[in-house]
């Protein structure tokens, strides 16, 4: 973005701030319903096919055209739709597993797998900074996830206690863990997915001419119908009847979050299209801080969770990472002033001076 090209700092604020409310509602909407509910894969089901009606009733306010459906694009966006999927699987089990406040640490290790998978596929292997940030995101991954004495919480329990033969009871310890353990393992393949994601998105919008909206269309779409079989061999389909009329479940509360959250993943992409427009990297890297302390803090403010220091020290050192990855990319890709380039210019020309100078086999000196 050049720099006569500037948008209004009201208008970055406005994006920023439009991305950060509708991304904060989507998880929390998510936490609520899947709390009340025993249905994640038909909740996902109802959440894509409302992102897709909303993309068909778009036209109405919005110069757009739902794709048409070929086979040669079908086929084009079936990897990237299937990873999609199974991602979302795995992130929707993981949230429902872990506390809010702490989804951001299960899911931690996206960035680190995101730069290997990069590496691998394009064969360009990254810089220190890059290793060092990926090294902090780890850390804080790993230090209240591992099952060490400092980095876990001891309980007393009086339920575990025994009596020795003097009628004293003896109080027993156990660790807990942070989050269990399938959740943390969830969260781990979800960020593997996310790292795969994003390497299959470059490709498959090759496929579609560079439209995101269009992708985003293949993508719900596509997942919708995927999600079908798993929906009637998990035995969902009895479940989400029972809950229909009221024998199980909340109804009503399932109903509102999966139209909340299908029209907030609706609104998510286009914050995202508008992010990319408008936003530097370096203010998403600041406004992606912002909003995991807010999602911590409406966690704790709004299910209850627990916040201590191990929880605390996990975040900071994953947005810490997270944000001097960000740096650091932008700086690199930033392009140079004018006084850079002379500067460049001028440092190489006095490079080959010294080199004619020195060599007299590439040049003859002339005094």
């Amino acid at each position: 973005m050049a720099a006569n090209d500037q948008p209004p700092t009201w208008k970055v604020a406005g994006v920023v701030g439009f991305y950060m409310t509708v991304a904060l509602i989507m998880v929390m909407t998510n936490k609520w319903v899947l709390s009340t509910s025993s249905l994640p894969l038909t909740f996902l089901l109802l959440q894509l096919a409302t992102s897709v009606l909303l993309l068909h009733l778009l036209p109405l306010f919005y110069n757009y055209t739902p794709p048409r459906w070929t086979k040669s694009t079908i086929l084009a966006v079936v990897p990237v739709s299937v990873v999609n999927v199974i991602g979302l699987i795995f992130n929707i089990y993981c949230l429902k597993l872990v506390d809010a406040s702490y989804f951001q640490v299960a899911r931690g290790l996206t960035l680190p797998m995101t730069v290997i998978l990069q590496s691998l596929n394009n064969g360009i292997k990254p810089n220190g900074f890059t290793i060092i940030s990926c090294g902090i995101v780890m850390w804080g991954f790993t230090y209240s996830f591992l099952p060490i004495p400092f980095t876990t919480t001891t309980i007393k329990s009086s339920s575990m206690n025994e009596i020795d033969i003097y009628g004293i009871e003896i109080q027993q310890e156990k660790i807990q863990l942070e989050a269990p353990m399938a959740g943390m393992l969830l969260g781990i393949a979800s960020a593997a997915m996310v790292a795969i994601h994003a390497i299959l998105v470059k490709q498959a919008l090759k496929k579609v001419e560079g439209h995101t909206l269009d992708l985003a269309y293949w993508q719900n779409a596509l997942s919708c119908l995927v999600l079908i079989p798993g929906i009637i061999f998990s035995s969902e389909i009895k479940d989400f009847a029972k809950m229909i009329i009221g024998e199980q479940g909340d109804g009503r509360a399932f109903i509102i979050g999966c139209g909340v959250t299908g029209v907030v993943g609706f609104l998510i992409c286009l914050a995202g299209l508008l992010s990319i427009k408008v936003t530097s990297p370096v203010t998403h890297m600041f406004s992606s801080a912002m909003r995991s302390v807010l999602q911590t803090m409406l966690g704790v403010y709004i299910f209850g969770d627990i916040l201590n220091s191990s929880r605390i020290m996990s975040i900071v050192l994953i947005i810490i990472g997270s944000c001097l990855y960000t740096w650091n990319q932008s700086r690199s890709h930033s392009p140079k002033s004018p006084l850079q380039e002379d500067r460049k210019r001028l440092l190489t020309g006095q490079e080959k001076l010294n080199t004619y100078a020195n060599d007299p086999e590439k040049g003859e000196r002339k005094d």
